[in-house]
């Protein structure tokens, strides 16, 4: 799937990875998403302050610890707060999610929350 393609006349991509390669990320979520050719990746879906919704490329790595996550793009994202709900970046993944032929979302944000709440007890 292309993140770079223009998936609706209201929603921009983000930046270049080279112009942005760090973000950071609140009112955010992880999604597990199913495509029609069978694939299967997470992907983050959160807010970035000053721009708007965004959907990631798939998840590469996550370490709990900073909390960053690192997307295949390259892109370095930190995590603020706990997870959370924006309308814009619903917005962005309902439209994602109909454009990359998703057939299944599933929310596994909790698992990522798990990992970030065993660095701290």
């Amino acid at each position: 799937m292309s993140d770079s393609e223009n998936l609706f006349p209201f929603i921009r991509p983000a930046n270049p990875v080279t112009l942005e390669p760090e973000a950071t990320i609140t009112c955010w979520s992880v999604h597990r998403a199913t495509f029609d050719d069978g694939d299967v990746s997470d992907h983050l879906v959160g807010f970035i302050y000053g721009k708007s919704g965004r959907v990631t490329s798939a998840i590469k790595s996550f370490d709990g610890d900073l909390r960053k996550i690192t997307t295949l793009s390259g892109r370095l994202y930190t995590l603020i707060g706990a997870p959370g709900y924006s309308e814009d970046a619903n917005y962005v993944w309902q439209n994602w999610k109909l454009k990359c032929r998703v057939l299944e979302d599933l929310d596994v944000s909790d698992l990522y929350v798990h990992q970030i709440n065993n660095l701290l007890n």
